[in-house]
């Protein structure tokens, strides 16, 4: 019986291997696939996860953080339409704010033996502000039916190039297969933590790479050089490249008894400690809890409110203004405070 278990999930394992993941590739046999062979529970499945995180040098405004992503899921009855919706959270301060591009994304069903597509409108797209610091781009997938397989990829520019969203390799629907990539240039180091108990085993290697400043040539504005003459140039850098290949995901669903199951989640975080560039000294990133209760007391919603005085005092005056015994003017002024906090 064992036996023939390790045959079957082999199979399946060459199957995934063999198919072809491109965008808009979509085969028969994705939409004729009823149920997960290995979690036959499953409401969904993610077919494909590809993502890339990487770092672009601008030269209006110098490094970048880019991510792209490229997801293929399979709905396999009605409780997985949720996953035909997607949320993406984009950060921002002040004037830097990250951008979402590129969004192109479909749903298949097979209709009558032959594949039918629909494209995702711009009535489907919704944007939206969710706090001083927060955007959402949310998505709802067209025409979904039980079986469907929807597949989407946009890109996210980011400023903060520090902040790096964890990879997530665990869901709560299988992942038949996931690719992600993180290449940064020498001058960022990062710390990599990992957490869950899957088995991650990333290939690392370096590559060279080079940025490319355009030639400039003189401007002048009356007897004033604005620009002076520079020829094109190139600054060559090492690129550090991680790269992670993982297949047959299980699921991870919540479970009774536990506060918090993005705890056991396998996923990878990548903290930038420092960076170094040439000709200029090492800037740190990593906090330490000293960091921590500065940031947290400097919060204008944390610390900015211990700072305030004078809570309820319009209230106060206005419940006691006519009582004159003190231990009922501390009885109402408890009472009023309790039924508030």
């Amino acid at each position: 019986m064992r036996f023939i278990v390790l045959l079957f999930s082999l199979c399946f394992s060459v199957s995934v291997c063999a198919q072809n993941f491109d965008f808009g590739k979509v085969s028969k046999e994705e939409l004729q696939e009823k149920f997960n062979p290995l979690d036959s529970s499953a409401s969904a499945t993610y077919l494909y996860k590809y993502r890339k995180t990487f770092f672009e040098y601008r030269q209006e405004k110098g490094f970048e953080l880019v991510t792209e992503i490229h997801e293929r899921i399979k709905i396999y009855n009605n409780e997985g339409f949720n996953y035909a919706t997607k949320k993406v959270n984009l950060y921002k301060s002040g004037s830097d704010e990250e951008k979402l591009s590129g969004l192109k994304a479909y749903t298949y069903n097979l209709i009558d033996g032959k594949i039918e597509e629909t494209k995702l409108d711009k009535n489907g797209i919704f944007e939206t502000e969710q706090s001083k610091y927060l955007n959402e781009t949310k998505f709802t997938m067209p025409n979904i039916k039980p079986g469907s397989v929807i597949e989407y990829k946009y890109a996210i520019s980011s400023p903060f190039f520090w902040n790096v969203n964890d990879f997530v390799f665990q869901h709560d629907i299988p992942v038949k297969k996931i690719e992600s990539k993180f290449e940064t240039p020498e001058y960022f180091n990062f710390k990599i933590n990992t957490k869950g108990f899957l088995s991650i085993s990333p290939k690392i290697e370096t590559k060279r790479d080079k940025i490319r400043f355009p030639a400039k040539k003189e401007i002048r504005e009356g007897l004033v050089v604005v620009q002076y003459a520079q020829n094109e140039s190139f600054l060559e850098f090492a690129k550090n490249i991680t790269t992670y290949d993982l297949t047959n995901i299980p699921a991870l669903k919540e479970e009774p008894f536990v506060n918090s199951i993005n705890n056991y989640r396998s996923a990878v975080q990548f903290e930038l400690s420092y960076t170094n560039f040439p000709q200029s000294p090492i800037k740190y990133y990593s906090t330490t809890w000293e960091d921590v209760v500065k940031t947290i007391y400097q919060n204008p919603n944390f610390g900015g409110e211990l700072d305030k005085t004078g809570y309820f005092e319009k209230d106060i005056d206005a419940l006691i203004g006519s009582i004159s015994d003190p231990v009922a003017r501390a009885s109402l002024i408890y009472n009023h405070v309790k039924a508030q906090v």
